[in-house]
């Protein structure tokens, strides 16, 4: 494995150069390459308070590596995403771009903004199976890799590899979510395609339970660099607190390529010195009823099964809508035989009244179930919140939508007041 700086931010930004240089991270670049920066923006947030801790990645880091990037001669800069689009809740990559003050670093270093999701793309085959990959991820000349260091709830760690996953078209990336495969081996295989010549992992907030706005984020400070992208994930992974040999991809990828999961070489700080144990997973009560929020508010009645790996990002963000309603709706209430499923894999076994099916896949995977009284659908790929609320009215549940309010004002709050968690590290410099 090549070399990893793992280095302190302490808020200085000449420490993301640094981290970047102590690994000769630019050896390879020409200024005259197409260079391609791909952050984490797995989704935005319009409509609600947006705590991006841990689930973005920062702005001040994004500027800085384009400031190094244009202090080098390099001209031909581009920012590419695909983030989750949702019309609900104002999501989609160019409301990203413009809520983290993109369109500045356009403005002052030219660079060239790129919505993945608006193509072209290439479909790549991979034997078994064929995906659709962004055209500029796999033609750019030098493919810098700017993910967060976080939590995932279905691959434990969301680093390198995971991130490139935002490269595809969003059909495939549904189609990752699959039944027979694993999310994991997924990920191997994409990282097979898209080989980034530099990956540097914010580290300024790491996140637990992630991926998304209801984990929680803790501020540990760190830059995390590497020309090779298996080498900054184990140091990532194991910084994060998990065995490198626990996350699936990299077990794979390591089999595949005949390569140690022991770090290599690392500079800067002692990965064992800066370890932030977090947990990454949501526990769902011992009947898998529901999570252990239903038991705290006294939630009887009601049969929730934990996700799997078959539900994509998007149900994945609004099942937590639809579970936070339902708590507003039910809280110390008696609830008498419904079901909610979700996901590709999901088929009920029976015994409740009323089955709610949410999106595409659960009314698929259960259209032709014998078992099922009653079948609700929730339709949409994912469905959208407000067309969660009205099947749920309809059907005799008052949802509370201002109980998701209130918790998302309360996910905002853990934030606020703290010196430690700065908004500005989510806006360009003036």
């Amino acid at each position: 494995m090549d070399k990893v700086s793992v280095i302190r931010f302490n808020n200085v930004r000449e420490n993301i150069a640094r981290a970047v240089e102590q690994v000769n991270g630019l050896a390879s670049l020409r200024p005259s390459d197409h260079i391609l920066l791909k952050p984490n923006l797995v989704m935005w947030d319009n409509v609600y308070p947006f705590p991006k801790y841990g689930v973005l990645t920062s702005t001040v880091l994004m500027e800085e590596m384009v400031r190094l990037l244009s202090d080098y001669g390099c001209t031909k800069i581009s920012i590419g995403e695909g983030s989750i689009i949702d019309r609900g809740f104002g999501s989609d990559t160019k409301a990203a771009f413009a809520g983290l003050g993109y369109h500045k670093l356009r403005e002052k270093y030219g660079v060239k903004l790129i919505d993945f999701n608006d193509g072209p793309f290439t479909s790549v085959d991979f034997n078994e199976f064929s995906l659709d990959i962004s055209a500029h991820a796999l033609e750019t000349d030098f493919f810098v890799n700017l993910p967060v260091l976080k939590t995932h709830n279905s691959t434990k760690v969301s680093l390198g590899f995971k991130n490139l996953k935002g490269c595809l078209a969003t059909r495939s990336k549904m189609f990752c979510h699959h039944v027979e495969r694993t999310l994991d081996d997924f990920i191997c295989h994409i990282g097979e395609k898209i080989r980034p010549a530099l990956t540097v992992i914010d580290g300024i907030y790491a996140l637990e339970k992630g991926p998304v706005i209801n984990g929680r984020a803790y501020r540990t400070d760190l830059i995390i660099a590497s020309r090779d992208m298996f080498a900054a994930d184990v140091t990532g992974a194991r910084i994060l607190g998990f065995d490198p040999a626990e996350i699936g991809y990299l077990r794979e990828y390591a089999n595949r390529h005949s390569l140690s999961l022991h770090s290599g070489e690392t500079v800067g700080e002692k990965v064992d010195d800066v370890v932030c144990k977090l947990q990454w997973d949501w526990t769902w009560l011992e009947d898998n009823s529901g999570p252990e929020a239903f038991a705290r508010q006294g939630i009887t009645g009601i049969h929730f099964p934990k996700y799997d790996n078959t539900i994509c990002s998007g149900c994945s963000y609004l099942n937590n809508y639809l579970l936070v309603t339902l708590m507003g709706a039910y809280a110390n209430k008696p609830v008498a035989g419904i079901e909610f499923l979700g996901g590709k894999n999901c088929r009920s076994q029976g015994g409740a009244d009323k089955t709610f099916l949410f999106g595409k896949c659960a009314i698929h995977a259960n259209k032709e179930n014998p078992v099922i009284k009653e079948a609700v659908p929730i339709r949409g790929c994912p469905p959208d919140k407000d067309k969660i609320i009205s099947v749920l009215r309809e059907h005799g549940i008052e949802a509370d939508e201002n109980a998701y309010t209130a918790y998302r004002a309360g996910l905002f709050k853990r934030y606020e007041g703290r010196a430690d968690f700065q908004e500005d590290h989510f806006n360009p410099s003036k």
